[in-house]
């Protein structure tokens, strides 16, 4: 089983009622929404899929965020894998091999065409297009409905050649709704609004959107009993349960907290924390980050540390006060946050802008650049 990891904070509940809305509800799609490391993926497959999957569903999983330059090869693997025998649990272990540099492609009217999957960048032929078509109907063909798990969904709206891809895959999902189930995952709201919110969005009022509950104690003390159980050792929960809030509820930072307090039993749980917000910091490139923006999309970073309105006369003060050329115009502002969104660094929430990974926010707070 996928789950067997004794590190792994089990969310049964969540995924039942989940899996219930999708299959027995009037929805046909969910867009579940987290920030990037708080646990949405291992959501979906070591609760979501296997829950599915108990309950008779073939389960299809994939990530556009690990394969963004070529989604529909990715796309079109995981639903041959999906066909073939094994559990989800051994289809994600055999996905993790490298794709088939070949596909024998059976497509109507075509015949048999052999297509190099490691090709399949930029607008995909109309052929292929067609084959993915009918895989869909072939991993949908089956007494209950297919869920098919597709994460950080927001990555296909980031490139025009992906236009022909979404539209495709929507047609194919409108012509299944009694039979292929989906679930959208995003670690960006703009980005999901971009594929299902907004007016001209290709899956416009598709899907139902959901948000993925963070964690909290019963996470926390979890962990702590699992360490408890491995190495005889447990630290003061309440300094642990601080530790978790001031690493923003973030499962990922936590259990490299425990990780770092494991290798080194010497340390207190405040020394762990400080070697926890250095490692993250050196792992994500924070400083490399930093310099490789602009003068003015670093000022709009801090501006975001402040309030939400970088447009705002005290953001644009603010940012006038970090340059050299003075206030800047709200189209050269605007174009530093996209820049800055495109990199994954900043997203728009709630009618305003925010830094999107707040340890990142913290460290440009605490370094003082």
């Amino acid at each position: 089983m996928v789950n067997e990891d004794p590190w792994h904070f089990k969310r049964h509940d969540l995924a039942r009622r989940t899996l219930t809305l999708l299959t027995e509800g009037p929805a046909r799609a969910l867009t579940l929404f987290a920030p990037r490391r708080t646990g949405k993926t291992e959501f979906l497959i070591k609760d979501l899929g296997p829950q599915a999957e108990t309950q008779g569903h073939r389960v299809v999983y994939m990530s556009f965020w690990q394969d963004p330059m070529s989604p529909l090869a990715a796309l079109l693997h995981a639903l041959e894998t999906s066909l073939k025998q094994g559990s989800f649990a051994d289809r994600l272990r055999r996905a993790g091999h490298a794709l088939s540099p070949k596909l024998q492609l059976s497509i109507p009217m075509v015949g048999k065409a052999e297509v190099d999957v490691s090709t399949l960048t930029g607008k995909p032929p109309s052929e292929v297009l067609l084959y993915l078509d009918d895989l869909l109907e072939r991993v949908s063909a089956r007494g209950k409905p297919t869920i098919l798990l597709l994460d950080e969904v927001q990555e296909l709206a980031r490139r025009q050649d992906n236009q022909a891809l979404v539209a495709a895959l929507r047609t194919a999902l409108d012509k299944r709704p009694d039979r292929l189930k989906s679930v959208f995952t995003g670690s960006s709201r703009e980005g999901l609004a971009a594929m299902f919110a907004a007016r001209q969005a290709p899956f416009f009022h598709f899907a139902t959107p959901i948000d993925l509950p963070a964690l909290g104690e019963p996470f926390v003390d979890h962990i702590l009993a699992t360490m408890a159980d491995a190495t005889q050792r447990r630290p003061d929960r309440d300094e642990m349960l601080d530790a978790f809030h001031d690493l923003h509820r973030n499962p990922y930072y936590f259990r490299m907290l425990v990780e770092t307090m494991l290798l080194n039993p010497g340390l207190t749980t405040a020394a762990a924390l400080r070697e926890v917000h250095h490692r993250v910091a050196a792992e994500l490139g924070y400083q490399d980050t930093w310099l490789s923006l602009s003068p003015l999309q670093r000022a709009v970073a801090q501006a975001l540390l402040e309030q939400a309105k970088p447009f705002s006369q005290p953001s644009r003060d603010f940012m006038a006060g970090k340059l050299d050329e003075g206030m800047p115009s709200q189209g050269r502002i605007q174009a530093a946050l996209r820049k800055l969104q495109r990199l994954g660094l900043a997203d728009r929430e709630d009618g305003g802008w925010r830094l999107a990974d707040p340890e990142w926010a913290m460290w440009i707070r605490d370094a003082d650049v």
